[in-house]
């Protein structure tokens, strides 16, 4: 073990500050927002690092992970015990929310009764059984049952965690976070809850809108950002967080921690939009013919309402016979025919 002050991110890492902050925190809940590339796992296995290398994780008490998906939950588990070793790491356990409600009601299932009431050999299947069989949605509120009828249950949650991670939090449904409610709620549990308020992809599944607000209200959590976007080349990440330096003081790195020269910014100005649009048809067209450069490499983003700025730039591909795709029309799930009949279905069950 090492005292809180001689701690540093494994693996010579640079955290941005606010990212290195929320490593660090021993007092409060974490409501941590950031975009894609930012590093928000690895942040998180970093946290776990500090809380398991200082003791700040008391022993025997371990750290509970929640995650939407198996692969996540695997990734984050993998990147601890990379961090700080196999015994530490193995004070982890990271769970997706339905495999966290299962070892719940595996471990107190006597506690559900009535019509809840489940036989030893219960099977999760397509439709409810009593007795014998659950369906997948069944899990997450028989969990959540569980915790608020017995004093016992949600005592054993609390005293095994003294830090929860919550990842991807942007998704978490009305039955998952009353689950979290229920069993960490007025605890001396510490949360940190990560994710990205714009990309929520579960709304059509019963995500929580607001659902950071209300994590903070109800748990008093401090809010945090992080910046930096470690996808992209060091150029631009240097324009990121010279705005970052204007909008957020405190949590700008040092320029001198963005190492590397690769990529290129530059300002190109036009007296009108069809200049504007023969211009960058121009642009693409040598990148392609006389750069090698693929055109599925090459992408223009436009700030909003795309099938309307970018009407002159596409009839200027058109005359060029440049190959394009409009990802608003391909990419928008929620305009398909198959997902809104879909939404519809599993909102009339």
């Amino acid at each position: 073990m090492i005292p809180i002050a001689r701690w540093a991110p494994s693996d010579g890492l640079v955290l941005e500050p606010n990212a290195l902050d929320a490593a660090k925190e021993t007092a409060r809940n974490l409501a941590l927002t950031a975009g894609p590339g930012a590093g928000k796992t690895e942040m998180l296995a970093q946290r776990a690092d500090f809380l398991l290398r200082t003791a700040t994780c008391r022993y025997p008490r371990r750290i509970l992970a929640i995650s939407f998906k198996i692969d996540a939950a695997q990734n984050l588990r993998a990147r601890v015990r990379r961090r700080c070793g196999a015994d530490l790491g193995a004070r982890l356990d990271s769970y997706t929310f339905h495999a966290f409600a299962k070892r719940l009601i595996d471990q107190f299932r006597p506690v559900l009764k009535g019509a809840n009431a489940l036989d030893p050999d219960y099977s999760i299947g397509q439709r409810r059984v009593q007795r014998t069989s659950i369906t997948f949605a069944d899990m997450v509120p028989l969990a959540q049952t569980i915790i608020e009828n017995s004093r016992i249950a949600r005592n054993a949650v609390r005293q095994t965690y003294s830090h929860v991670f919550l990842d991807e939090f942007q998704d978490c449904t009305a039955d998952q976070y009353a689950l979290i409610t229920a069993c960490f709620g007025g605890s001396t549990c510490l949360l940190t809850a990560v994710g990205d308020t714009k990309q929520s992809i579960m709304g059509w599944a019963g995500a929580l809108e607001g659902i950071f607000q209300t994590f903070a209200d109800d748990f008093t959590a401090h809010p945090l950002n992080l910046y930096q976007n470690f996808r992209s080349a060091p150029t631009l990440r240097r324009m990121q967080n010279a705005m970052v330096r204007v909008m957020d003081p405190l949590a700008a790195l040092d320029d001198a921690d963005i190492v590397g020269n690769e990529g290129s910014i530059a300002i190109l100005n036009f007296a009108d939009d069809e200049e504007e649009a023969e211009g960058i048809a121009a642009r693409v067209q040598q990148l392609a013919d006389n750069d090698g450069v693929s055109l599925s490499e090459i992408a223009i983003l436009v700030s909003k309402q795309q099938q309307l700025y970018c009407q002159k730039l596409i009839a200027a591909f058109d005359a060029c016979g440049i190959a394009y795709r409009e990802e608003d029309a391909t990419q928008n799930l929620a305009s398909e025919p198959a997902a809104r009949l879909i939404s519809a279905l599993t909102k009339s069950v």
